[in-house]
């Protein structure tokens, strides 16, 4: 009987964002990326001048859904959400991807999911399913044998030899793991092939992040290894905060902080809440002390307005006519429309 069937799933594809992406990891101490959770933040930290974006689990159940990271969203609605903040900027995008959401044909299924939407990289964890935040009590790994088979799964899946693995394992802190258990994950997920390990950390010391690279590069000294400067931590209590210069130092050579966006969103947006609630429209007009000028001031410049009007004047003929007529945006710079003053939505 003959057994060589083909995978009708699999596509050779380019997938650019994931070299691109290789090439900041060869050729920088390190690259940063913030978490986010929308296509508006992916757009402002590529103006901001940020070398990458971290769609964050956390960030995307807790700001798309209002759920705690318990793996209540799935691999549908996570890849949904990937393709727009691709589709909204030019930085390389790495996903979470949970467990795989599932056995070995989930976890493939994932991974080419992903390269479709066009992220550079994934990232995968070795917890049992549900999954949950990393510092969220109740975490526990899935056997030594069930994960390499995750990951090798994942690596063998990949439609772009670009395309980034990270392998996440929890075994620190997890009901049925530690320390020695976190160090061998490690060396077992970079024998199976992903291009970066996660040693995901459950407080933020800095023994534990040194000692980890330290150990597992006697081993494995040409592996890559990822940190997560967690949102969990308050790491400007801490006595002697870790930088982004060591971690880099130490072979952490992809940093990012999982809750960035959302931390610095909502802060502000609820202050603005409160503002307004207390004392109605100088709400608005501290709000516009604080914008007016700044980059983020033009809510027309932000959605790209002109790009979209000059594609519109270009196949409907009576568009222009419609624009240069009627009160509203225009950018003159980009787009010979009369431009007028109308701001408003």
């Amino acid at each position: 009987m003959n057994t060589d069937y083909p995978d009708y799933t699999a596509r050779d594809i380019d997938n650019p964002a994931g070299r691109e992406f290789r090439e900041l990891l060869d050729d920088r101490e390190y690259v940063f990326a913030p978490g986010i959770y929308h296509a508006l933040d992916a757009r402002l930290a590529e103006m901001a001048g940020l070398d990458a974006a971290y769609m964050s689990g956390y960030s995307t159940v807790l700001g798309q859904f209002g759920f705690p990271d318990l793996e209540m969203v799935t691999m549908t609605e996570m890849v949904e959400n990937a393709k727009r903040i691709v589709d909204a900027c030019d930085l390389p995008v790495v996903a979470d991807c949970d467990t795989g959401y599932g056995g070995v044909h989930n976890v493939r299924r994932a991974v080419r999911e992903y390269e479709k939407a066009g992220v550079a990289a994934v990232h995968i964890e070795d917890q049992t399913t549900p999954k949950r935040c990393g510092h969220i009590a109740g975490k526990q790994i899935v056997s030594r044998e069930e994960a390499r088979s995750r990951f090798e799964a994942a690596v063998d899946a990949k439609q772009s030899d670009d395309t980034v693995v990270i392998a996440r394992t929890d075994a620190y802190g997890s009901a049925n793991g530690d320390w020695e258990e976190h160090l061998e994950r490690g060396r077992i997920y970079a024998d199976a092939g992903v291009d970066l390990v996660w040693p995901e950390m459950p407080d933020p010391s800095r023994e534990d992040a040194v000692e980890y690279a330290e150990t597992i590069h006697e081993t494995h000294p040409d592996l890559s290894l990822a940190f997560n400067y967690s949102s969990s931590f308050a790491w400007s209590e801490e006595e002697d905060p870790l930088t982004f210069a060591e971690l880099g130092d130490l072979g952490y050579e992809y940093i990012f902080i999982t809750l960035y966006g959302l931390h610095s969103g909502a802060h502000a947006a609820y202050e603005d809440y409160e503002n307004i609630a207390d004392n109605a429209e100088q709400a608005q007009f501290d709000l516009e002390e604080r914008y007016l000028g700044h980059e983020t001031e033009s809510h027309h410049e932000l959605s790209l307005v002109s790009r979209y009007q000059e594609i519109e004047a270009a196949f409907d003929p009576e568009a222009r006519e419609r624009m240069q007529e009627s009160e509203g945006f225009s950018d003159e710079e980009n787009d010979p429309i009369t431009s007028t003053t109308g701001e408003d939505d």
